[in-house]
């Protein structure tokens, strides 16, 4: 009887202890994929998302005025497979979309803002990060 205990014992813990390694230092922590802008800036992203009116129609982390019903939400846009349900999430992808949505998908919902190639990598970088931003802005000012 106490050997079977033991044995149940040990293997518990092997199981526990291996179920803890994975978990702890093989298990990705972010599931979704990379996605990074390089050159955009967060910050003016953020604003650009309330001067294009990007708030109207939808949901964006971090920004308490976005929370509009007609286009997707874009919270967790990062873990998406596609953008507009036909181009593959990918950082070229997402400026492209934000300049010509209508070039890529005529019946869209989505106007033409006329938004520059740097407005779109800002947006695209503050998407991206999405509520990872209010994350990083709390820290920025913990160290300051």
């Amino acid at each position: 009887m106490y050997r079977t205990f033991f044995l149940l014992l040990i293997a518990i813990l092997v199981i526990g202890g291996m179920t803890y390694y994975t978990l702890r230092f093989q298990w990705p922590r972010d599931r979704g994929p990379k996605m990074v802008i390089a050159d955009g800036d967060l910050q003016r992203g953020r604003l650009m998302v309330l001067e294009f009116g990007c708030s109207g129609c939808h949901i964006v982390a971090s920004v308490r005025q976005a929370r509009g019903r007609v286009g997707p939400n874009l919270e967790n846009i990062r873990e998406q497979i596609y953008l507009a349900g036909i181009l593959p999430n990918q950082p070229d992808n997402m400026v492209q979309w934000l300049m010509n949505p209508r070039e890529i998908s005529p019946q869209t919902a989505m106007p033409d803002l006329h938004v520059s190639e740097q407005d779109a990598r800002d947006i695209g970088a503050f998407l991206y990060m999405g509520s990872r931003y209010r994350m990083s802005q709390a820290a920025d000012n913990a160290t300051h």
